[in-house]
């Protein structure tokens, strides 16, 4: 019968596999599962037990060492030191600190325009070889939504959806928030705002469907480089849009038209 710690349940998508692994590692030590030989298993041997890459367990190791409740020595193993076994890390207590993003000062729609179209690009390749059927059907479901969607607001939210749906498939928590940080930044920036009422047509956002529909395509045929080209030209075609709609003045700050 084997009688080892039951394994810990699948790690949430949008948590980093590491801090699950981190976090079992610590209730381990604290349960003396370690405490014949004071060190842990290799690291071969922790990437088998939880099923992930060597990449994941070392950056787990680090995240226990920076607690100071691992100390790794060389050629000879990850030892425990005894801060793991007390009952408080202090810094498991730590305030959240506002995200340094909010203190940037704002940037202009096409440059906010053209970091998501490097950034979006590359993901949506990155998420055609990544994504699980479950993913594509989080896809597809966002777009569908778009598709149907009555004009103003819940257009708009199905759009983002859509968006952060293909962040999401890359399996990169850190991409997806690279993601949300963008559109966050582009939905409370004044310019952007003032740009959008400008707007005369609310339909506009129909002119996307066709482009999301490319998208998902290159994504259900695997095909990176398609979800790539895909992506660029759908937000390429967003600030040829932007640039024709009589929102901007020659200058190309958002005009004083209605």
């Amino acid at each position: 019968m084997d009688d080892s710690p039951v394994k810990p349940v699948q790690v949430a998508r949008d948590r980093r596999a590491y801090q699950d692994i981190g976090k079992h590692l610590i209730g381990r030590i604290r349960s003396g599962e370690f405490g014949a030989t004071g060190r842990l298993p290799p690291e071969r041997d922790l990437a088998l037990w939880y099923d992930v890459g060597r990449t994941v367990i070392r950056d787990a190791l680090v995240m226990l060492e920076v607690k100071g409740l691992v100390e790794p020595r060389q050629g000879s193993g990850i030892y425990i030191t005894k801060r793991a076994y007390d009952a408080v890390i202090a810094d498991e207590a730590r305030v959240e600190r506002p995200a340094p993003w909010d203190a940037l000062p704002p940037a202009g729609p096409f440059e906010l325009l053209q970091a998501r179209q490097w950034l979006e690009s590359h993901i949506a390749r990155l998420a055609a070889h990544n994504a699980s059927d479950e993913d594509m059907e989080t896809i597809e479901k966002a777009y569908e939504d778009h598709r149907r969607a009555h004009y103003g607001e819940p257009k708009e939210n199905y759009d983002i959806r859509f968006h952060m749906a293909i962040a999401q498939a890359t399996q990169n928590s850190e991409l997806a928030l690279l993601v949300n940080q963008l559109w966050h930044r582009r939905d409370n920036n004044p310019l952007w705002k003032s740009l959008q009422a400008h707007i005369p047509d609310p339909r506009y956002r129909d002119k996307w469907v066709h482009d999301h529909d490319q998208i998902v395509e290159a994504l259900r045929r695997r095909d990176g480089d398609g979800a790539f080209v895909a992506m660029w030209n759908h937000i390429e075609n967003v600030k040829s849009f932007l640039l024709q709609s009589n929102a901007f003045s020659e200058d190309g700050r958002p005009s004083g038209k209605g």
